[in-house]
């Protein structure tokens, strides 16, 4: 049952379906532990097929793109892109108005992730092979664009998921999962950076993203923050099996191996930090901004998240 909690305090613990905040009646410790845990029971997994659609829908709208039709032209990415956004829009406000539980969550992250990182990566990778081989180090420049909005992007989405991750903290590593995902295929197919290849590369990172995100709702909370992580991994061994690198950069382009790994780092971090940080926010930061302050009589059992 949604319940609005934007009347109640902060801190209150998830609810065991939606995963919001909510004031929990005094039981006991192994009801409590029940309550903790969002994905108690089966009957709770079709949430989670709920929280890995989007991702999912996205993948296959990226397919979508490299089919070919006999005598129809390919559908192009950008409309494609455009549909998935306004799709995305709009779950972002029905999340809203039922306060953001934990199924919506990634969903709302893939808004600001497919709109600002994903075609900041597009241009990076494009930039890196036009000018891939020219020894003069001016030719840089143009890439300190990307990398403005590279971090432009990584910073608007994690804003993002700290002001909605405080519901639901430990989901707020997999709602930031497609960052490193997308950034890593980028800089291991940049140069070429061929379309076809590209957009099979995305779509894959997508469907890894909706994969892990079921995943991450069937696993105890504890152990949460681990399955992004592990995701990120079993990408890397993707890269193995298909015999992809990091590129060898030539000319003035050496200097982009070290900003690449840079952002990508910098995603994983994010990955990894974004449960504790969210949790934090949603304990003590969020009350301190709004004013609130930790009832402890009435809540003195609060479970782990």
């Amino acid at each position: 049952m949604m319940t609005n909690v934007m009347d109640s305090q902060t801190t209150a613990p998830e609810h065991p379906v939606t995963g919001q905040g909510a004031r929990p009646p005094q039981v006991s410790v192994t009801e409590q532990q029940e309550v903790a845990n969002p994905t108690f029971g089966a009957e709770h997994w079709p949430l989670g097929l709920l929280a890995a659609l989007p991702a999912f829908v996205c993948a296959l709208g990226f397919l979508l793109c490299t089919v070919n039709v006999p005598r129809l032209p390919r559908v192009p990415v950008s409309l494609v892109l455009g549909i998935l956004l306004v799709m995305l829009g709009l779950g972002a406000l029905a999340a809203h108005q039922v306060n953001y539980p934990a199924w919506t969550q990634p969903g709302v992250a893939l808004l600001p992730i497919l709109s600002l990182f994903l075609p900041a990566a597009v241009w990076h990778g494009q930039i890196v092979t036009l000018i891939d081989g020219d020894p003069d180090p001016v030719v840089v420049v143009p890439l300190a664009i990307t990398a403005l909005l590279l971090a432009a992007a990584l910073l608007v989405t994690a804003a993002v998921v700290a002001t909605i991750g405080r519901y639901a903290p430990s989901f707020s590593g997999t709602a930031l999962l497609p960052l490193p995902l997308l950034a890593a295929w980028t800089f291991a197919l940049a140069p070429p950076f061929r379309e076809l290849v590209v957009i099979r590369g995305y779509a894959s990172a997508l469907a890894l993203a909706a994969g892990a995100t079921f995943i991450a709702w069937v696993t105890p909370h504890q152990r949460r923050g681990l399955v992004p992580l592990v995701a990120i991994g079993v990408q890397f061994l993707l890269f193995l099996l298909l015999h992809l690198g990091w590129p060898g950069f030539a000319g003035a382009l050496r200097l982009v191996i070290a900003f690449d790994i840079i952002i990508f780092v910098a995603a994983v971090i994010l990955v990894g930090i974004a449960p504790l940080f969210t949790s934090w926010m949603r304990r003590q930061g969020w009350p301190a901004l709004t004013g609130q302050e930790l009832d402890s009589a009435a809540e003195p059992d609060l479970p782990p998240e």
